[in-house]
């Protein structure tokens, strides 16, 4: 059991909202982070990886990164539910050791995800079987998967199937009782066939969901596909617009990706505007981790209409936020409104013991932070205020935290600082997710030297700190680094002293350049000499500010 929050230096200042009666746990042991819904994993990239691929900026999601990764919160007298957790770093970059300084807002809870009870559920489960399901025995996947959801059913759930190709069939219903044996015998029938109809088949199983719709139950459609909508009504957009609608009579929506070919924006925003999660399968262990962790954990919010207001210190502006698509900020203030959220799974560092996988660490939000000349003696980083309802009450809770940083803001301290021990965990955290980015989005060469410079900082940050996560993480900086030298990028391509283009001006990593390597290099054909020659094109057409 981990130890609970207490700040532990004098320029945080904490008030907690009185509006909520304090928890049984007040702060005690067996709490953890919350989720907020959103991409889940980065089993996509890692997968890709780990295939020996170079992946591109849209396998890499910030909360998805996050999520992966468990950083115990700061003990902090906040009884509530839900309390915000906010903390300051100030140091050196990984990536180029320059001066970098960072908001970071995470959100815990009281409730310990192993005392979490949870409503019955109505349950819909919309698998795709298209022809496509065959390959790499996606399948095969999502039976395991299923398999699991059954035997994780406690006897008041209802549990209905629908799948879809170019046709809609609904293999179970809610009104149906809950037969563990039929339902087995069902998946194991299941068998691809035609194209992808995603618009209908997901209209059918919010219908059905919605036909069963109860206040005492929870109310969820699993969504499961490997690929693009070619079939029925294909526009991303009205494919979204059409889940919001049930999404808003309280329907919740998760969505799992199979494969490579599935359409990773579809999946991710149909989950965000969902109030759920998405997953990516990459291999059968995934399969069973992914389905009993949603039964187990993420079909009872523990907050409704969550809402953050961050309002940025005179001193300080806000720059670039990662973390979550649904934050809205400006230089000066910043906002966030969520669905729902929910406990996370995980209590401890490295591979959750029950699971084998890293899913369920909770999401992190940070903040960029820029000085502007104008700092107050008080040194004031940013207010912020939490609010929230509690699920079946319609009772408010309110909580707010000031932060500051007591010394010199355009000074980079070495070691960095951190508002609190804890911070260190999610500083370096960001720090190797913002090279994982940098380096999807660069050239290959480029992407080697960002990869080596992040995994020189993780390698000393862990030899202090030792946590898994990271270490983990720099193991798959090796195999990453391993692909591109694969390809024919090492350390010494280009020539030493060779420039590219730096957005920001002058000569360095080119943060603008996108890319998908990743589909040339798994799709079968020769990415060693289709990136060699994109390669020698950009060496010999190099520009220049």
């Amino acid at each position: 059991m981990m130890q609970r929050r207490a700040w532990l230096l004098v320029p945080l200042l904490a008030a907690c909202g009185a509006s909520e009666p304090a928890s049984s746990t007040g702060g005690d042991p067996g709490g953890g982070g919350v989720s907020f819904g959103g991409q889940q994993d980065i089993g996509e990239f890692r997968n890709i990886i780990n295939n020996g691929g170079i992946p591109g900026s849209d396998t890499l999601d910030a909360n998805g990164f996050f999520n992966e990764h468990y950083a115990p919160p700061p003990a902090t007298p906040c009884g509530n539910t839900l309390c915000l957790t906010p903390g300051v770093s100030v140091g050196k970059a990984w990536i180029d050791g320059t001066h970098q300084a960072a908001l970071q807002i995470s959100i815990d809870t009281n409730v310990d995800p192993t005392q979490y009870t949870r409503l019955p559920m109505n349950l819909v489960v919309v698998v795709d079987h298209s022809g496509s399901m065959w390959d790499d025995d996606r399948i095969g996947k999502v039976k395991t998967g299923l398999s699991t959801l059954i035997d994780s059913l406690q006897d008041s759930d209802r549990l209905a199937i629908v799948q879809f190709d170019d046709r809609i069939d609904t293999l179970w219903t809610l009104a149906q009782p809950l037969d563990r044996a039929q339902l087995h015998t069902i998946v194991d029938g299941i068998t691809p066939r035609g194209s992808t109809d995603i618009y209908d088949g997901l209209q059918q199983g919010f219908s059905l969901a919605t036909d069963a719709l109860a206040s005492d139950h929870q109310n969820r459609v699993i969504f499961l596909s490997d690929g693009m909508a070619t079939a029925g009504n294909t526009d991303q957009a009205a494919i979204i617009t059409m889940a919001d609608s049930y999404v808003s009579r309280g329907i919740g929506l998760t969505t799992i990706g199979v494969g490579q070919e599935f359409d990773v924006n579809l999946m991710r925003g149909l989950a965000e505007h969902g109030a759920g999660n998405f997953y990516f399968l990459e291999d059968a262990s995934a399969a069973t981790e992914v389905f009993k962790q949603e039964v187990d954990y993420f079909m009872n919010p523990l907050a409704l209409s969550l809402h953050i207001d961050a309002v940025a210190g005179v001193g300080y502006d806000f720059g670039e936020v990662v973390g979550s698509t649904l934050w809205q900020s400006s230089t000066r203030a910043g906002t966030m409104d969520i669905p729902a959220v929910f406990v996370a799974s995980r209590t401890s560092v490295g591979p959750d013991p029950g699971t084998g996988g890293r899913r369920g660490g909770g999401s992190m939000l940070f903040i960029a932070l820029q000085p502007n000349g104008h700092n107050d003696a008080a040194g004031k980083v940013a207010d912020l205020t939490l609010t929230y309802h509690l699920p079946g009450s319609g009772q408010t809770v309110t909580q707010t935290v000031t932060l500051a940083y007591p010394n010199n803001p355009t000074e980079t301290p070495d070691p960095p600082y951190l508002s609190a021990p804890e911070m260190a965990v999610r500083y370096a955290i960001y720090n190797t997710y913002l090279g994982f980015r940098l380096a999807t989005k660069s050239q290959p060469y480029q992407a080697t030297s960002v990869l080596q410079n992040v995994r020189a900082a993780a390698v000393a940050w862990n030899q202090t700190h030792e946590d898994p996560d990271i270490a983990a993480d720099i193991a798959l900086i090796d195999q990453y680094l391993a692909n591109l030298a694969n390809t024919g990028y090492g350390s010494d391509y280009p020539p030493a002293g060779a420039e590219w283009d730096d957005p920001n001006g002058g000569h360095g990593p080119n943060y603008g350049v996108g890319s998908d390597y990743h589909g040339a290099c798994n799709a079968g054909g020769s990415p060693r000499g289709l990136l060699l020659i994109a390669a020698a094109l950009l060496f010999v057409v190099r520009r220049r500010r």
